[in-house]
């Protein structure tokens, strides 16, 4: 009697349950993997990820947390709410891969709130969904079965029971950090005749230049340890290294010139939400195709190519670049003062001018009544929705009024005749979804529906495909009123600029942000295939200048490739604006350097109109007529902006502003 008081049986359970949780996990890791399709540089359908290590370790210091809980509801919980937590990250991933090729990142997470914004079930990845919810429930119930089935005990000391958890937390703890150090250790290193960007894993380990690479590399576990990683071990830099940045903004600075052949003239700039090359035709949007199409009193970027975000398009044409690891209200956080945007470069040329940013969504949206106000990126004003004072009401995400009804609503305030001005315009009306009536639009269904007949001609002759199934024609026809819209309000500006007597010395600059994405409608139209990632003519989207004093009625066409950073170098170059070379990622359109003009999207992947990598070093030969030249031009290309792109990324992190900070 006295031995047994002495001694505590306890359940085999205990020591099965962590054992468990490794298990499922990896089967976790390995269905994603399969389900997502990841290759590897060898073109060979990845199983696991090339560095398993991490995963093992990590896997094993998680595991160890088990060892720790005593009570057997707790450790049951515990167990679910992890497994749960890879499963939903699967989930989620599966959808971010689906819509943009990409999958979750911690720095992602901080656009979150703007996300639920544009959440719709219409955009979720039903098989991801099921196949980590069938994973998950079945790996759950199993372990609850095979406990309860699991009658097994063993005898021990009283006293002895939480040290020997202690002890075990303990060894799994050590096994797994020796494991993660080990990979660490493991990684490859460039040799001597390469280029550390190009071939050093380790290289990739420290910077997650290519995001999906390091997925693909580093697993699930090993992804998200480190980007946890890189958010605690920040270090801040000294001040010699601080005065090495301020020299190098300083050397980039070049002088504004006033005999270009906009100086002093005034600029909008028009973003144009979600517009594909469908969405620009003779028969819907007559003005906006004379000036893309034909070129009317435009320069026309025939060859433009781009990948991002709103919000990324926004930044880099308004920067010259755009924070990668953080977001432009994290940079005007550190104290980064913006001295090179747009509207500052603007107002330093020139007679005085005034800047306006507009929008008809909400101010808040991406803090841009933060990042954009006069302390921030510069603009003198925000004509935002809560400026507009009409009859239409913006209830919820995707009820978006008309831009040609926001735009008379305000127009006053972004078309002054007593200054010269820069009018930063974002349009809204064509944003997706397009899976519900859009309520302000029942005019334009009915244009739509009258000229369909003869829109599906010119897709015909122009090689786009018009969808068979009724939720599709139904898809495009929501997206098609947009334009519709969109024709108007260009129509509406370009009459007031006559009015006002402006339209002599005002230029338009107009661009996709991106392709039309939602509901994959750019693939669809184009009859390409989501999988065949390296595709880029998916993402040839309208840019264009309206300018008759520059381009004149024939208009010029650019058919070199060409990107969304190239836009701010072609305005500096039009208007004559200081700029700084050291803080621009692209090239002006019309000097002899668009040649290296290079795209690397936020999202993933970079790419030219010839060749697409997602790691520089693995390439995908999209003409023929690419030589080896053309390659490994496209490789120095890539080497420059990456590592320039990490310089601007120390430089947003810090707040470094340079030495010779301009009065205005």
């Amino acid at each position: 009697m006295e031995k047994s008081k002495k001694e505590k049986k306890l359940s085999t359970n205990k020591i099965i349950l962590p054992f468990l949780f490794v298990f499922c996990s990896i089967i976790l890791e390995i269905a994603n993997f399969l389900y997502l399709g990841l290759k590897g540089s060898n073109g060979n359908l990845l199983v696991i990820p090339t560095y398993f290590l991490f995963d093992i370790a990590i896997i094993i210091m998680i595991a160890a947390i088990l060892f720790l809980i005593q009570n057997k509801h707790a450790i049951c919980a515990v167990f679910c709410v992890l497994l749960f937590i890879q499963a939903a990250f699967g989930m989620i991933n599966a959808t971010m891969y689906e819509l943009f090729g990409e999958i979750l990142s911690i720095n992602l997470l901080k656009l979150g709130a703007e996300g639920m914004t544009a959440f719709s079930f219409e955009l979720i990845d039903w098989g991801g969904v099921a196949l980590n919810l069938s994973l998950y429930v079945v790996m759950v119930v199993g372990s609850i079965l095979l406990i309860k089935l699991n009658k097994s005990t063993y005898s021990i000391k009283h006293f002895a029971a939480p040290i020997i958890a202690i002890a075990m937390f303990i060894f799994a703890q050590s096994l797994g950090t020796c494991l993660f150090q080990l990979q660490v250790y493991s990684l490859s290193q460039a040799s001597a005749q390469e280029n550390e960007i190009i071939d050093s894993d380790a290289y990739l380990w420290e910077n997650f230049q290519f995001k999906m690479d390091a997925y693909k590399k580093f697993g699930f576990y090993g992804f998200y340890s480190k980007e946890i990683i890189n958010l605690i071990d920040y270090k801040n830099l000294n001040e010699d290294d601080i005065k090495i940045y301020e020299k190098y903004i300083d050397e980039g600075r070049i002088e504004k010139n006033e005999n270009a052949p906009l100086y002093n003239d005034n600029l909008i700039v028009i973003l144009l939400e979600s517009i594909d090359l469908f969405g620009i035709d003779p028969v819907y949007t007559p003005t906006l195709y004379k000036m893309y199409y034909e070129g009317e009193n435009s320069i026309t970027l025939k060859n433009f190519r781009a990948r991002n975000r709103t919000n990324n398009s926004e930044g880099i044409t308004l920067l010259g670049s755009m924070p990668k690891e953080k977001t432009i209200y994290d940079a005007y956080q550190a104290g980064y003062n913006f001295d090179y945007s747009l509207p500052r470069l603007f107002k330093r040329a020139g007679d005085d001018a005034i800047t306006t940013f507009v929008h008809p969504n909400y101010a808040s949206f991406y803090d841009r009544n933060i990042t954009h106000s006069k302390d921030g990126l510069g603009f003198d004003r925000l004509v935002m929705y809560e400026d507009y004072n009409g009859q239409q009401k913006m209830d919820s995400f995707g009820d978006w009024i008309l831009d040609e009804e926001f735009v008379s609503n305000v127009i006053d305030k972004f078309l002054p005749t007593d200054q010269r001005f820069l009018t930063y315009f974002s349009t809204l009306s064509t944003h997706g979804q397009y899976t519900t009536n859009r309520k302000y639009f029942e005019n334009h269904y009915k244009i739509y529906d009258e000229k369909v007949d003869e829109y599906k001609v010119w897709l015909s002759e122009m090689g786009f495909v018009y969808p068979e199934d009724e939720h599709s024609q139904y898809i495009l026809k929501n997206y098609k009123v947009g334009t519709i819209d969109l024709e108007n309000t260009i129509n509406l500006i370009l009459d007031e600029l006559e009015k006002r007597n402006l339209s002599q010395n005002t230029s338009i600059l107009m661009f996709a942000d991106h392709n039309a994405y939602y509901h994959d409608l750019c693939y669809s139209m184009r009859d390409i295939e989501k999988s065949d990632f390296a595709n880029t003519d998916v993402f040839n989207i309208p840019a264009m200048i309206y300018s008759p004093k520059v381009a004149g009625e024939e208009g010029i066409v650019i058919d070199d490739f060409t990107n969304t950073y190239d836009l701010l170098p072609t305005i500096c170059q039009l208007y004559g604006l200081e700029q700084n070379t050291n803080l621009f990622l692209g090239h002006s359109i019309l000097s002899e350097d668009i040649k290296d003009s290079f795209f690397a999207s936020h999202l993933g992947g970079m790419f030219t109109d010839k060749i697409f990598s997602q790691n520089i070093k693995d390439v995908y030969i999209l003409d023929q007529s690419v030589t080896e030249d053309d390659i490994n031009r496209f490789k120095d290309n890539a080497i420059n902006y990456f590592t320039k792109q990490s310089i601007l990324e120390t430089i947003y992190k810090n707040g470094i502003n340079g030495t010779k900070l301009s009065s205005k």
